[in-house]
């Protein structure tokens, strides 16, 4: 089947925004954590790596003592790269670049990111934070993991992790459980003069979990805690050795009062000062990045942020300062520049050229240069700009590289992937082929062709193929953090996007009047969630459901909706579900775990029947049977209890199928095939798995699936495949039956 890929198209370029679209970029991170923490964690902060991983491990031991290989295919996307939080380079070898995805491992790239290949496939976690050399062997790399960029996504780690042949293999040198490190390290450090002085800087979600600086001094077989600024909590975001004077470093800090700021070691981290002299209130200071000028490390520049005095959910920059004493005395040099900037907690890089002081490079949502040591900037990326042109590269900036064995090439590390400068920044290319690091929300595959694809990820809007291949995605409106996607079972023409904020656009193929792109957003003022949830009547043309904390529903695909129930249990919608045996029956999951039924396309609806078997946990899918619409599943996330519930009389009563078979681990989606009555798939943050019969125990299907989470599942009828969305690796697909 041919599609129109100009109508997919319309009025949407990457990167820009059609009348009415949000910016395609997160912009709040409050609803977003909220969002996230119900799925993973609730009541606790962060999810419990330390589980996540026994659990993890325990169904590859399973899965290997099964015997049986399940050979998933990637299926992309390849051409647009995901969230990336670090980068080296070789020290004489500017091409050669190994970068760290959010949530995708170790990359390598040979040739200045033309091409990219995966390092890290199963190894422990592979949310990355940080990447150092060992300067006398760079084929010694250390990798700190979880990511130290404060967002609600930002996912931990598991310790330390090293390789002896430049990234060939991977070990865990340090494990944050036994050695005490953080689970989320933002920085590694090599002392130059010693390379078994190593240091790591780290933060953490979780209260009385390690954070701050930590040292080993023989080669990271033991570590002991640095107290900066004494044995009270502090973050650590950045840690800079001098090349020039052995035992100098420096290291950024945020702690309560007024420590935070820019510290000082002389004598290789024992003794600390805070450096005061021209920066600001300690107490205003929160995460900063340095630089030192490679050609002078007397040159130092700190770009450091600040909560919004409107909103404390928003970061500024507070300034960038310099010093040309290695760090005694230190001036603004930021000016008003700044002053639109945002998210500096997020996204927070600065680089100097090596060898022109004066040439410094710094981003946060965009890229800003000056070239004479900051007496005037220029803003030389714009996020929002068509992309392709010499000044567009993606948004939210979190590594930036300047090789010295090529000046003016720089490397730009985004929630895009990569994009270079060779002309130290004037201009900008995207190099992100192969970096498959896209982190999914959701994902659609059209019934009637199974090489139309379409996911929602971060900050890359959704992104659609319409003939499988991996490096053919391109997106659709309406941007941002793309969400939820469905496609009318019978014409894939007629589909529906989604972005954060309720916002929802719908594509008519053949719409007569021209308007393929619409966007029909439900009118909700009062509730507006992260991420909506739509469901299709697929026996009603035009009838579409979804939720905030009430129920909606339009029946004219979009144009008008009609609020139909009132707040259900006082939490957000999370599942909606229109049974495929009986249009007439909706069933609905909230964040606290309620289930509520209406029999009549939502006019009236059911109390709570969620009873005392279901944990109370966010349920994340329910799907009803092909064949029965009373026999409906509900998926629950979080750990602590059963994933996996059946109810055979429409949510009466209700059945654990799971029954401590599956790992206790988040269950993000679930799969029932039409044309095999009783076979359930599901999947979640340790994998894949089946059963034929719900009573006959789970197999693991997760085979060669890349260790991450498994968000979304969708079985296709007619081909027999089983097509899966992770937050960190892309979309992957098994052939089934």
């Amino acid at each position: 089947m041919a599609y129109d890929l100009e109508a997919l198209t319309e009025a949407f370029e990457p990167g820009v925004s059609a009348a009415g679209v949000p910016t395609p970029r997160a912009s709040t991170h409050k609803l977003r954590s909220a969002w996230f923490q119900a799925r993973e964690s609730w009541p606790l902060r962060e999810a419990p790596v330390r589980l996540l991983t026994r659990e993890r491990a325990r169904a590859a031991v399973e899965l290997t003592a099964a015997g049986t290989a399940h050979e998933w295919s990637f299926m992309g996307p390849a051409n647009v790269g995901g969230r990336m939080t670090c980068a080296v380079h070789h020290p004489t070898e500017a091409d050669r670049l190994w970068a760290g995805a959010a949530g995708g491992g170790v990359w390598h790239s040979p040739d200045g990111g033309l091409t990219w290949s995966a390092q890290w496939h199963d190894e422990p976690t592979l949310n990355v934070g940080a990447l150092a050399f060992d300067p006398d062997n760079p084929d010694v790399l250390y990798c700190g993991t979880g990511e130290a960029n404060l967002s609600a996504d930002s996912h931990p780690g598991v310790g330390l992790m090293r390789t002896l042949d430049a990234g060939a293999s991977w070990n865990l040198l340090a494990s944050a459980e036994a050695a005490g490190l953080p689970t989320r390290i933002g920085a590694v450090a090599v002392d130059p003069f010693d390379p078994r002085h190593l240091l790591v800087g780290g933060v953490r979600h979780a209260p009385g979990t390690p954070t701050g600086l930590f040292a080993s001094t023989d080669g990271g077989a033991s570590w002991a805690f640095v107290p900066i600024a004494g044995a009270g909590a502090f973050f650590c975001h950045d840690i800079r050795f001098t090349p020039h004077q052995r035992g100098l470093v420096l290291a950024t800090i945020t702690a309560r009062g007024m420590q935070s700021g820019i510290w000082r070691s002389r004598d290789g981290g024992l003794g600390w000062e805070q450096l005061r002299g021209g920066l600001p209130a300690p107490d205003r200071i929160n995460r900063t990045s340095l630089a030192m000028a490679p050609s002078d490390p007397d040159v130092i520049y700190a770009q450091m942020a600040t909560p919004d005095p409107t909103d404390p959910n928003v970061s500024r920059v507070l300034g960038v300062f310099r010093t040309e004493d290695g760090g005694d005395n230190w001036r603004s040099i930021g000016g008003q520049h700044f002053a639109e900037e945002r998210q500096m907690t997020y996204g927070n890089t600065i680089v100097v050229h090596p060898e022109d002081p004066n040439l410094v490079l710094c981003g946060g949502v965009d890229l800003h240069r000056t070239r004479d040591g900051g007496g005037h900037w220029e803003q030389v990326t714009r996020w929002n700009d068509k992309r392709g042109t010499p000044t567009y590269a993606h948004a939210d900036h979190h590594a930036l590289l300047m090789p010295a064995s090529r000046p003016g090439v720089v490397y730009d590390f985004n929630d895009g992937g990569m994009d270079r400068s060779g002309d130290s920044g004037s201009t900008w290319q995207n190099r992100s082929s192969g970096l498959a690091t896209n982190m999914f929300y959701d994902l659609e595959v059209a019934q009637t062709d199974g090489n139309f694809i379409a996911g929602g990820a971060q900050d890359n809007g959704t992104a659609v193929t319409v003939d499988g291949k991996p490096d053919t995605y391109f997106p659709i409106p309406p941007g941002g953090d793309g969400g939820w996607v469905v496609i009318d079972t019978q014409d894939a023409g007629r589909l529906f996007s989604s972005c954060q904020g309720m916002v929802v656009f719908r594509f008519r193929g053949g719409d007569p009047a021209g308007q393929r792109w619409k966007d029909v957003s439900p009118p909700e003022q009062q509730f507006k969630m992260w991420m909506v949830f739509l469901s299709l009547d697929g026996r009603h043309r035009g009838t579409l459901f979804t939720g905030s904390r009430r129920v909606w529903r339009t029946d004219d695909d979009g144009d008008t909706w009609q609020a139909v129930s009132a707040p259900l249990d006082g939490s957000d919608i999370t599942a909606v579900e229109v049974a495929r045996a009986d249009r007439n029956r909706i069933y609905v999951g909230t964040e606290n775990g309620g289930f509520f039924r209406s029999v009549d396309r939502g006019e009236t609806w059911s109390g709570n029947l969620a009873s005392t078997v279901l944990p109370g946990f966010l349920i994340t899918r329910l799907q009803s049977r092909a064949d029965n619409a009373e026999i409906v599943y509900a998926t629950v996330a979080n750990f602590g209890s059963r994933h996996v519930f059946r109810s055979i009389d429409g949510g009466e009563t209700w059945t654990d199928v799971d029954r401590g078979n599956l790992p206790d681990a988040p269950v993000h989606s679930i799969a029932l095939p039409a044309d095999r009555p009783g076979r359930v798939y599901v999947c979640g943050d340790a994998g894949v798995f089946v059963t034929d019969d719900e009573d006959t125990g789970w197999s693991n299907l997760t085979g060669n699936l890349p260790n991450v989470m498994v968000v979304d599942l969708v079985y296709h009828e007619r081909d027999h495949t089983l097509t899966a969305a992770t937050y960190g690796r892309g979309i992957w697909r098994l052939q089934v039956d």
